[in-house]
């Protein structure tokens, strides 16, 4: 999705690039990433660019943060019982039918 959208908004063409960044990793060279600048695959590592754990580390922790809240939110949900009058409160002279 990033390198889709870098590339769209560098004015490259996005299905050319995504399409030469699968065939380089799945050639083995998993250094690869986008040259903005040259508009082509490159291996980053020569430019010591590497990807920060700190930004995955808390991607998947506001998921699961996120995740954990939907749950929660429909464990309250599910569990308050149904409205509706109950058959106790019904008006005298009322019928079950």
């Amino acid at each position: 999705m990033v390198p889709k959208t870098l590339a769209e908004n560098a004015g490259l063409n996005a299905m050319e690039i995504i399409s030469s960044l699968y065939a380089e990793h799945a050639s083995g060279n998993t250094k690869v990433g986008l040259d903005l600048e040259e508009g082509r695959c490159k291996d980053v590592s020569t430019h010591n660019i590497w990807d920060l754990h700190i930004t995955k580390f808390f991607a998947l922790k506001y998921a699961a943060d996120a995740a954990c809240t939907v749950l929660r939110v429909d464990q309250i949900i599910m569990g308050k019982p149904a409205g509706g009058p109950s058959k106790r409160d019904q008006p005298a002279g009322m019928d079950e039918d």
